[in-house]
């Protein structure tokens, strides 16, 4: 039987084993190994910063969804992938490390939060990236009696995507953040939450970007709203703010400017996972991603996939994208291992839901013109607050089975 290895649990490595084990059946053996027991629901965590959810609320056991679905699970650590050998050696919870081989591999263990990057980061920092950030800000929310807020990214360490991959040349471009969606939705949340709590004329909010302005990944009209928001709202904003430290009461850029946060919710830096520096140099670009075809198989290693946040291709990093990327790699795969399908076409699109669930809307953005594309839609309803309810309770009943993705991204 084929041995399917796929690394990572968040939306791309759960969407490549379900997708791989519903095509394939008992053609392909799937293991799945992830760094925690849970897949974290993770646009559901600015939910949990404000009290909405608790962060166990919107986790799912993989110990459990896996092999109900004929996957195994392992919980380790990746360290490093030998694509020469197709060998892949991961820490197991004691610490022990092992190896494990494989067929064909899917590296989907996303990107790193490059914490260390930030002077002061254990002292002072804030962010809703993590379960565990987004329970101990809600904490500190909870005490927060006025003052000085920031909310803003961390520099993106992407690298200049050399070398670049064989697809087609709009399909992907180096960007100032990650993705800026969560400072956004976070620009909503958190003066709903302020209000709730009476603070909010006495709080003073800061919005910061390490680019040129905020959200450079969609149109200019659609920042040119949001922008207006802002100074409504009466937030300050900062753009080509490149976040190097955080110090009681303020945070600092890299040429010495200075930002007042008594709370600096940041979204931080982004760089290459820790196990690329011990695998097979070439099968990364200059910034640690992965660099495949259109139909995420890597040019160098034809059995290695990449999909999700550690795919080059993926920019800005967005579920919508891992979950897409997975299921062009697996639909490949199942023709590769002789079940014909349809493998559907790449088209990258910025999709997300900016939810302010304690004022009961959101704004749904799709949009393709950092793709050279025209679709600029960036929606304010009560309608989209549901959406974003319901997303979360499909994400939760399937155990991140994002079967239906593509025809729910846009409804």
């Amino acid at each position: 039987m084929t041995k399917l290895l796929v690394l990572g649990g968040r939306f791309a490595g759960l969407t490549a084993a379900y997708t791989a084990k519903r095509l394939l059946g008992d053609k392909v053996d799937v293991t799945l190994i992830n760094n925690t027991p849970y897949a974290a629901f993770r646009p559901g965590m600015p939910h949990v910063s404000i009290g909405v959810f608790k962060a166990e609320d919107l986790e799912v056991d993989l110990a459990t969804a896996l092999p109900a679905k004929g996957i195994r699970f392992v919980l380790g650590t990746v360290n490093a992938i030998d694509a020469k050998k197709n060998k892949v050696e991961y820490s197991a919870p004691d610490g022990k490390k092992e190896n494990i081989t494989y067929d064909y591999l899917v590296v989907a263990f996303g990107a790193k939060l490059g914490v260390e990057h930030l002077n002061g980061w254990d002292d002072y920092g804030s962010s809703v990236c993590e379960p565990d950030f987004a329970t101990a800000l809600h904490e500190k929310l909870e005490k927060f009696e006025g003052g000085n807020i920031a909310i803003g990214s961390g520099v993106f360490y992407q690298g200049t995507l050399k070398p670049r991959g064989k697809y087609p040349e709009n399909w992907a471009s180096v960007a100032d953040s990650a993705c800026e969606g969560p400072i956004f939705e976070m620009s909503l949340m958190i003066p709903a939450y302020l209000k709730k709590r009476g603070i909010m004329d006495k709080t003073h909010i800061t919005i910061f970007s390490p680019g040129e302005e905020i959200l450079t990944d969609i149109a200019k009209e659609s920042r040119g709203v949001v922008k207006s928001l802002f100074a409504q709202a009466g937030f300050d904003t900062v753009w080509n703010f490149k976040l190097k430290e955080l110090k009681k009461g303020e945070i600092v850029s890299e040429d010495g400017k200075t930002i007042k946060a008594d709370i600096a919710i940041v979204l931080p830096p982004y760089e290459a996972n820790d196990a690329v520096k011990n695998s097979t140099p070439d099968l990364f670009d200059d910034g640690g991603f992965v660099v495949t075809d259109e139909h995420m198989r890597s040019v160098k290693y034809p059995n290695v996939y990449s999909c999700g946040d550690s795919n080059q291709i993926t920019v800005p990093k967005l579920g919508f994208l891992a979950v897409m990327t997975s299921r062009i790699a697996m639909q490949d795969l199942a023709n590769r291992l002789g079940v014909p399908t349809k493998v559907d076409t790449y088209t990258p699109e910025v999709v997300c839901i900016a939810d302010n669930p304690l004022e009961g809307f959101a704004i749904a953005v799709n949009d393709t013109t950092f793709y050279g594309g025209d679709e600029k839609i960036a929606q304010p309803s009560a309608t989209n607050h549901i959406k974003k309810e319901l997303f979360t309770k499909y994400f939760m009943w399937t155990n991140g089975d994002m079967a239906l993705d593509k025809y729910l991204a846009s409804w």
